[in-house]
């Protein structure tokens, strides 16, 4: 039997990220094993956590408890140790890895000598098109440096393929996201009245939604500003999402007069009913891998107004399932969003969406992990 592990810095990564890896391994009859900080985050997350691991432990998966932290190269190099003795100790086949902390620590930690293979999803590699020389100067050496050493890299949109081919073309590896439930999410019936009104939306109002961490790259303040210049007192806001810019996101809502008609959700477990009271999906993220939110809002029928980076216009293009624009393009936004208001084709870009978004289905993806795990095991 192939001994296999899947590792990612956090758990949340596993429960979005890996279900599919994890249907795949069983039917190879693969020994599963999945690293990650079970224990890091808000009381509330460590709970939500700990089930997820009591759940994929009751499946026959063997659970390792690694302290990586959010946000600190320093504080995740001390964890290199800790990695290197659990990959001689296991002497897996196969590595999967996630992340690009992921990605940086397994390469630190690869012991010599050991036969494993290393697959690895970056999940949107810090730099790219747009981005400061800083940046690509700091990230661009250290990506190489991690892919070198994969046997696959698995890259989820055009752009990162594009660079990955430059390095390795044996390597790079295009894959279709981490495979939606399409149907699933198209199919959900949800009383729309009345979840509005849970929330906190009028039934008459036009909503547009966004969902993803309330920090800077997600860019939630762009759509706040181009709101504030739309004279459309029927115009509400939902966000879904936890981060550390809720209160600065507060007080802009308020400096704008929108306080009343944006709503800072939280983070919410019930997002593919959500996704059925919105009447459009906005994304202004100034970096992403394959946004796997604007996957699912395709799927519930949304039209689209998002950030032109990568990823996003692996989604939608300009002027067919929704609009792109520059993140911090204010203006831009306010004239998508109020195309969408005033209703301009929203019906055809909806139809579209519905069609492009078959591609990511998770048969898909399921047959493309298929192929690449046979070959590395």
């Amino acid at each position: 039997m192939k001994k296999v592990l899947l590792l990612a810095p956090m758990s949340s990564v596993h429960e979005r990220f890996n279900k599919i890896n994890i249907e795949v391994l069983n039917h190879l009859h693969c020994e599963i094993h999945i690293a990650a900080n079970f224990e890091c985050g808000t009381s509330e997350a460590v709970n939500h956590n700990l089930l997820y691991k009591k759940n994929i432990e009751s499946q026959g998966i063997i659970v390792h408890q690694i302290p990586f932290q959010r946000s600190s190269l320093m504080k995740n190099l001390s964890i290199v140790k800790q990695c290197r003795n659990l990959f001689k100790k296991e002497q897996f086949d196969m590595i999967h890895v996630h992340t690009e902390t992921g990605g940086l620590i397994t390469r630190l930690a690869m012991p010599r000598n050991i036969n494993t293979k290393y697959v690895y999803t970056p999940h949107g590699m810090s730099f790219y098109k747009g981005s400061s020389i800083k940046t690509w100067v700091l990230y661009y050496p250290i990506e190489r440096w991690i892919c070198k050493k994969m046997s696959y890299v698995l890259a989820m949109n055009q752009e990162e393929l594009e660079i990955l081919n430059g390095w390795n073309k044996t390597s790079a590896q295009y894959i279709h996201g981490i495979g939606l439930d399409v149907d699933a999410i198209r199919k959900i019936l949800v009383d729309k009245e009345a979840k509005r009104e849970e929330i906190g939306i009028p039934n008459d109002a036009f909503l547009v939604l966004s969902i993803g961490e309330l920090n800077e790259n997600k860019n939630h303040e762009a759509i706040i500003k181009a709101l504030a210049k739309i004279d459309k007192t029927n115009l509400y806001y939902l966000i879904c999402g936890e981060g550390h810019l809720e209160s600065y996101l507060k007080e802009l809502c308020a400096s704008c007069d929108l306080s009343n008609r944006v709503i800072l959700a939280g983070y919410r477990r019930d997002i593919p009913e959500v996704l059925h009271i919105a009447d459009l999906f906005a994304f202004p993220s100034y970096h992403e891998g394959l946004p796997v939110s604007v996957i699912e809002a395709m799927a519930a029928g949304l039209p689209v107004v998002c950030s032109r980076i990568r990823g996003n216009v692996d989604l939608i293009e300009d002027g067919k399932g929704g609009f792109l624009y520059e993140p911090k393009d204010i203006d831009g936004i306010k004239t998508a969003i109020k195309k969408m208001v005033e209703n301009i084709d929203i019906e055809q870009m909806k139809k579209i969406n519905l069609e492009n978004v078959e591609q990511f289905n998770c048969e898909i993806v399921k047959k493309e992990t298929m192929n690449i795990y046979q070959k590395v095991i």
